[in-house]
């Protein structure tokens, strides 16, 4: 799986003429996904005038409170003169796999696949989910459509949250994300010069 993911590129930027799509690999997942027997909703990306980019939301079982499994799908540029091996190839050297994509994050969407083969066919307590996102390394444009998408409605991807984003295998309770607030104060307005 991983050399596949990172043979499709996914480069995320403000630049056009870098910036690429998303889809291949998110294609790529859900049709993973589908054939574990996973419910796959495709999210095209909301306000992004660039490449085509969406987000996946794959679920298996019932319920709410269930566990999330989350990554995104792009990669930073690269320079090729910077790299001794092809960037979108899965290349393995000294027990280490070297590819534009494998500590961030494609391996870890891998990962998360890999590990849920293992309980497909068991009875799920709550639903698990796993979320394939765009543009992470760029605009967060996948985050804030899933906010704009689901959370604002009051629509719930689940209770727990694991984001395989590479900590040096230490394990950390907070990351980035988009958040959005609103609010709204009702009474006269005053102030104590008045």
């Amino acid at each position: 799986m991983i050399e596949q993911l990172i043979a499709l590129p996914s480069v995320s930027s403000t630049q056009t003429e870098i910036d690429t799509s998303n889809q291949p690999v998110i294609n790529c997942l859900a049709t993973w996904l589908n054939d574990l027997g996973f419910q796959t909703e495709i999210v095209p990306n909301l306000n992004h005038s660039g490449n085509n980019k969406s987000n996946l939301i794959a679920t298996i079982g019932k319920g709410n409170d269930g566990l999330v499994l989350s990554g995104h799908t792009d990669t930073v540029n690269f320079d090729q003169t910077g790299w001794d091996t092809d960037p979108f190839k899965a290349t393995q050297l000294n027990n280490k796999i070297y590819g534009l994509g494998t500590a961030d994050m494609k391996s870890f969407l891998a990962i998360a696949i890999e590990a849920a083969k293992e309980f497909t066919n068991k009875k799920f307590k709550q639903r698990l989910t796993i979320i394939a996102t765009a543009d992470e390394e760029s605009t967060m444009q996948g985050a804030k459509t899933l906010v704009e998408t689901f959370c604002a409605k009051g629509q719930k991807l689940g209770k727990y949250c694991i984001i395989g984003e590479p900590t040096d295998l230490t394990p950390i309770h907070q990351h980035k994300g988009v958040m959005m607030e609103a609010i709204k104060i009702i009474g006269q307005p005053g102030h104590s010069s008045d």
